[in-house]
């Protein structure tokens, strides 16, 4: 199991570009080979506004999150 938790691409280029050459490549052979894809959002009711911000505080969602109205 994966957790990518708040990487800034734009910094890890200019820091470290070996690093992110590495990175790039490991995600890019899991995309690959199927075991990394897309997540689909999750959706709150536009009503559950106030939930959806509160389990995006606590780190319990993963990807987007999309409010339905």
């Amino acid at each position: 199991q994966v957790h990518l938790i708040g990487l800034n691409i734009g910094i890890l280029i200019q820091a470290a570009p070996q690093i992110f050459g590495e990175v790039m490549g490991e995600i890019f052979g899991l995309i690959a080979a199927e075991v990394l894809g897309p997540v689909a959002p999750t959706t709150y009711a536009l009503a559950e506004g106030k939930k959806a911000l509160t389990d995006l505080e606590a780190r319990a969602t993963v990807g987007k999150l999309a409010l339905v109205p």
